[in-house]
């Protein structure tokens, strides 16, 4: 199941204020999906790059058409991304600005010197480790309904992760190869990305400790998604760790990975909520 790859153009917008403390007081787990969100916005760019440099190296027509259907899925993302990080920008933590060029500059020396190999590792350490991640959060059928805004762009973004598990995968493999090569820069590539998301974690829980007494202007529809975060606090180290270990074996393949039916009937609901599709 789930083996097209649909972009989608979505309508969400944010409210003008959000309380950074949504996961019903919980400052660790709020600012570390808050640190993720920041991640995006200049990881995905890279990822993009990476994959349009290859483009000139794929002869396989239909690795080609889902190299471009991932690039234009992740630019969907880190907009989206984008939109929502400024309004959480407005709840003050001033050095995050410090840590997102810290994080950019990396991204962009790593396009200007590092191999296309090493950087098509990199993008395949990424997804490897989140198409695990969201799949052990989101099956069988999604975060349940009736959900806010903020939970629908996850849940969405997570749908889109799934759609294109294999990708960068198959570009890796179509372009350069290398099963040890794969391994160590993968692993190198999840230890740089879940850093950065610690070190941001860190810096907001020093500026903000402790709960605050009420909920701002604006956040009543973001608590709402309470509901949902039993099933991202889910996604715990042990719990994930048969799937983290398959990725890193000699015969891994995202062909591999079935996705529960309950996520194509999501992917479905948000092709027919999405402004366009391609």
């Amino acid at each position: 199941m789930l083996d097209t790859i649909t972009v989608r153009h979505m309508p969400f917008e944010f409210a003008d204020e959000i309380d950074p403390v949504f996961m019903d007081g919980d400052h660790k787990q709020s600012f570390a999906f808050i640190a993720g969100s920041l991640l995006l916005p200049h990881l995905e760019p890279y990822l993009i790059r990476s994959m349009k440099a290859a483009e000139k190296h794929v002869t396989d027509p239909v690795v080609l058409e889902d190299l471009k259907k991932f690039s234009s899925q992740e630019g969907q993302h880190y907009q989206m991304h984008k939109k929502f990080n400024e309004t959480i920008r407005r709840s003050g933590f001033p050095e995050l600005e410090a840590l997102e060029k810290e994080l950019s500059d990396d991204y962009n020396r790593f396009t200007k010197t590092k191999s296309l190999r090493f950087n098509l590792a990199y993008a395949e350490g990424f997804e490897a480790l989140t198409m695990n991640a969201v799949k052990h959060m989101m099956e069988p059928n999604g975060f349940g309904d009736n959900l806010p805004v903020f939970m629908q762009m996850v849940e969405w973004h997570f749908v889109e992760e799934l759609e294109h598990r294999t990708v960068a995968f198959d570009v890796y493999d179509h372009v350069c190869g290398g099963y040890f090569y794969r391994l160590i820069v993968g692993m190198w590539a999840q230890w740089h990305f879940t850093s950065w998301i610690r070190r941001a974690t860190k810096y907001m829980l020093k500026v903000n400790p402790q709960p605050k007494p009420q909920i701002k202007k604006g956040t009543d529809e973001l608590a709402k998604a309470m509901k949902a975060v039993p099933s991202i606090k889910s996604a715990s180290v042990g719990k994930l760790m048969p799937g983290l270990l398959r990725i890193y074996l000699p015969n891994y393949t995202p062909h591999d990975v079935k996705i529960s039916p309950g996520i194509q009937v999501l992917a479905d609901k948000y092709t027919a909520m999405a402004i366009k599709t391609a």
